[in-house]
């Protein structure tokens, strides 16, 4: 049988070598061919795959985030990995793409929420609050830090008055917790109350969501004293579900407006209901540490 040699034009090899001409003259070429100890010939055994490297790292060189992006595969870039003799080239997160990943993890990990993503995705340089010279926001950011350092049963009760962070701040907290490895749920618990009123009729669903809150290692409950209060959602929700914590050492943090004791008079909705109310209120403290947080309305 002849034997088919395939001869390289002399314009498609010009053009070839003239791009690696400029291969070469490349910073970022040349950092990986002094890590791998390449030669021109590596360079032309891997022509394509080099020039598509040099592509994607200068698509990267002016980016400031992932919503300028120009790559299909948004915050992917590709790398240069193996040893001279094997060589491949597999796309990666760059740093942008890998606080996304790094963010949809943690967001998955959450088990329960139902507030927006910025704040349970809340990190340290987040907290405009801490510019304030007024207040007391980084004397509750280290003791939000010491409960970090020694994570105990007894939660915190954050209150101040509205705008001052005290979200924000439980949101840095939990993503702190689950950044290490802890079982996380965050409610905005007016919100929770109307999405299962509006759920009535569907048992599974209702139940679901009230076993969750019971049984979550670390549960915040936002914006306690906010909600449009029942005898069934203090009784049956919220007292019901403290106890079962408290009984089971379930950790829970509040925040609220409110001091605790401000909370009697929201809760008592009828006359005859102060015993209900002060069992509550015993719960509460019982299961938490009081911080006030002081400074100015930040929004």
């Amino acid at each position: 049988m002849q034997k088919i040699v395939i001869q390289q034009d002399a314009g498609a090899q010009a053009v070839k070598e003239k791009s690696i001409d400029e291969l070469l003259g490349l910073k970022c070429i040349q950092l990986k061919m002094n890590e791998f100890h390449l030669n021109r010939t590596d360079l032309e055994n891997n022509w394509i795959d080099f020039l598509q490297y040099a592509t994607s790292n200068q698509e990267c060189e002016n980016c400031v985030g992932l919503s300028s992006c120009p790559k299909v595969t948004k915050g992917m870039k590709q790398d240069i990995q193996g040893s001279k003799e094997y060589l491949h080239f597999p796309l990666t997160p760059c740093q942008y793409g890998f606080e996304k990943f790094e963010n949809q993890d943690i967001l998955n990990r959450i088990a329960l929420k139902n507030v927006g993503d910025k704040i349970l995705l809340t990190r340290s340089k987040d907290l405009t609050m801490l510019n304030q010279k007024e207040g007391n926001s980084r004397t509750v950011l280290t003791q939000l830090g010491e409960y970090l350092k020694n994570p105990i049963e007894k939660g915190i009760y954050l209150y101040g008055l509205p705008g001052l962070g005290k979200s924000t701040l439980m949101g840095w907290l939990i993503r702190a917790l689950v950044m290490e490895g802890r079982q996380c749920g965050y409610i905005h618990f007016p919100t929770f109350l109307m999405d299962i009123k509006a759920g009535f009729g569907d048992n599974k669903n209702d139940n679901q969501h009230i076993e969750l809150m019971k049984n979550i290692d670390y549960l915040v409950i936002d914006d306690i004293g906010g909600e449009n209060p029942t005898a069934w959602s203090r009784d049956e929700v919220l007292s019901a579900v403290l106890s079962y914590r408290s009984q089971n050492q379930k950790v829970t943090f509040f925040t609220s407006i409110y001091s605790i004791d401000n909370l009697k008079p929201i809760y008592s909705i009828k006359n005859g209901d102060g015993s209900k109310v002060e069992r509550l209120i015993d719960r509460m403290k019982a299961v938490s540490k009081v911080i006030h947080l002081q400074g100015q309305d930040l929004r």
